[in-house]
């Protein structure tokens, strides 16, 4: 997939999904944009420790039709509720973490730390999961803008539930 960036650029706000006038192609276009590096980064991070392992599990069609599909419940999720436009695989993204999740909840993941000093430490898979669809659960409710937290929490919920059908 190719991943632009949004910066502006004239004709970049009809690929977004705006939930107040959505259409079809939105719900898959606006996967496709980032707003910065950064955003961009993060998702990528979070795809490529969980996603290989999914991948896997449901070869590469299958994968690429549920990683698509994932990105589509969770635009439904933010649109259904949230009237401000949203953007980015996040969704999709969240959706990769819920079946990981559920396919392969006793792995151990390696988180790098930089906060005065650098290491790393391991962690439960389970426990890095669920910990971030709590905070984005406690985000969403205190209603902290800027971030489509129900899109996250959708994906998460598809996820978890195509994963658990698959066992």
């Amino acid at each position: 997939l190719v991943y632009l960036f949004m910066r502006g650029r004239s004709g970049d706000e009809t690929l977004i999904l705006q939930p107040t006038a959505p259409h079809l192609y939105q719900f898959v276009t606006y996967q496709l944009l980032h707003q910065g590096p950064h955003h961009l980064f993060g998702n990528m991070l979070f795809l490529y420790v969980f996603g290989n392992s999914v991948e896997d599990r449901l070869g590469k069609v299958g994968y690429g039709a549920f990683y698509l599909a994932g990105g589509i419940i969770a635009g439904l999720g933010h649109a259904l509720v949230e009237p401000n436009p949203v953007l980015g695989a996040s969704g999709a993204v969240a959706a990769v973490s819920g079946a990981y999740l559920a396919l392969f909840p006793k792995s151990i993941v390696t988180l790098f730390y930089w906060f005065f000093f650098v290491g790393f430490f391991e962690l439960s898979s389970m426990i890095l999961i669920l910990f971030q669809m709590a905070q984005d659960a406690v985000m969403f409710i205190a209603n902290h803008g800027g971030v489509a937290y129900l899109a996250h929490l959708s994906g998460y919920g598809y996820g978890f539930l195509i994963g658990m059908g698959l066992l």
